[in-house]
């Protein structure tokens, strides 16, 4: 027998849901009944008053509304007539499932005391986001979730599950949690432990797995087989070895999006393997810690990376088009820095936007003097279309870097230089004309100064 839990009804949370999906909500209304909405909280009459959409019904021989009180509702006070029958729960399934989706369960859960439409729905959504921030104790969420999983109809999907927890949970309830989501086929998982819990066994082994985000968690599990993961997200993942990071994307063939920051090592073998790993579905990448060896995405499209010391590269990226680089070098690693990059360049032969941002200007004086490449970069013959500086300064090489650029992009359309935010409008001006009589070898490019 399942068992029931018990609901302390909150407030009001449709009322709080998105401007663009109240309006879509009262679309679906005649205006006779989107009008009795405003008695449900202060929230729902400018909104009614505002839509963009109305349905009068002129079979009815009188209008509930005066219509100078819908369009000058300063004149006089509005009169309602306010039908019976709960008009929002007749809504189609699609759009009560879609209201539902941007709740936390706790609240999805409270809409089952609105009306019978409601509890079915509730129990039936492949949807679900379980948080324990509204609980006040670990213990209520358990059972809260665990009933949730007892009442529901096991021969039913789960498409998507969220964790996220700021409790301290035993090792069994966070596997028995996702087990039991993982045996229903889920293909999107997420799951944010603040004290850092263990991955699940049964998550690496997921079949049906397409997005997979974990954060705050420990990576231990030498095994990993996830023949239909596309997306995979890191952040402050620790793992027990370096070996397990190749071992998890070595088990993810067709991964087409990875994203990682802040990861760790729990201890370091003694001897150091040289990895060779290749990503060949990869599209995506934004990498944000100096774990994940860069040639490991040589075939990516798009790449974001976030880097603190200079880098070689041994792979060609033949398929990258969009590269953006943030970087924030230390004073020891900050030498040569934007000849680093033209030498970076030279992997990247199609190559078609540039984005360059320098976080730390102020106290970054690493670069020495700047020399011209011997080689011109293939990309900027023949593919560069788009390149940005942003945090620009003039204070290191930026200046002879974006002139370089600009003399010798053959297809280059727009050079864009955002400056610093601390600079004054003088200095601004004085970069801007600088870099305005630059000669350019591209007919096309235009210079443009935020």
């Amino acid at each position: 027998m399942s068992r029931r839990w018990k609901l302390s009804v909150p407030e009001d949370r449709i009322s709080v849901l998105p401007d663009s999906l109240l309006y879509r909500i009262l679309s679906f209304l005649p205006t006779k009944d989107a009008a009795a909405t405003t008695i449900l909280s202060k929230r729902w009459k400018p909104l009614w008053l505002s839509q963009l959409i109305f349905k009068f019904d002129n079979q009815n021989k009188t209008l509930p509304i005066d219509l100078n009180c819908l369009f000058f509702p300063e004149r006089s006070r509005l009169r309602l007539s306010i039908p019976g029958e709960d008009r929002i729960s007749a809504l189609p399934d699609s759009l009560l499932y879609h209201i539902l989706s941007f709740l936390p369960m706790k609240d999805t859960a409270a809409t089952t005391v609105l009306s019978k439409r409601w509890k079915p729905l509730f129990l039936s959504q492949l949807i679900l986001n379980f948080e324990d921030n509204p609980f006040p104790n670990p213990s209520q969420f358990r059972r809260f979730l665990n009933s949730f999983i007892a009442e529901r109809d096991n021969n039913l999907p789960i498409l998507s599950f969220n964790l996220k927890c700021r409790f301290r949970y035993f090792k069994y309830d966070i596997t028995k949690f996702v087990t039991n989501v993982v045996q229903r086929g889920v293909q999107n998982l997420s799951i944010d432990l603040l004290f850092h819990g263990r991955v699940p066994t049964c998550v690496l082994t997921t079949k049906t797995l397409a997005v997979l985000k974990l954060k705050r968690l420990t990576f231990d599990v030498p095994h990993v087989h996830l023949p239909s993961l596309k997306v995979l997200h890191l952040e402050h993942v620790t793992f027990g070895y370096f070996e397990y990071i190749t071992k998890l994307l070595s088990g993810c063939p067709i991964l087409n999006e990875l994203e990682t920051k802040d990861l760790f090592i729990e201890q370091y073998s003694r001897v150091l393997r040289v990895v060779v790993l290749s990503l060949p579905n990869l599209v995506r990448a934004n990498i944000s810690d100096d774990l994940i060896r860069y040639d490991w995405l040589h075939m990516a499209q798009h790449l974001r990376i976030r880097q603190t010391r200079e880098i070689v590269l041994d792979s060609m990226f033949h398929n990258l088009t969009h590269l953006e680089l943030i970087f924030n070098f230390m004073h020891s690693s900050g030498s040569l820095k934007w000849s680093w990059i033209m030498k970076l360049l030279e992997n990247f032969p199609k190559l078609q936007t540039l984005i360059i941002e320098e976080v730390d200007i102020v106290h970054n004086f690493g670069d020495k003097g700047w020399e011209d490449p011997k080689v011109v970069p293939r990309c900027l013959l023949s593919h560069l279309t788009t390149c940005s500086l942003r945090n620009y300064s003039r204070i290191n090489c930026e200046l002879p870097f974006a002139r370089y650029i600009m003399q010798n992009s053959r297809i280059l359309r727009t050079m864009t230089i955002q400056s610093a935010e601390f600079l004054d409008t003088n200095t601004k001006l004085q970069m801007f004309m600088e870099l305005y009589l630059c000669p350019r070898n591209s007919i096309t490019c235009q210079l443009l100064f935020i």
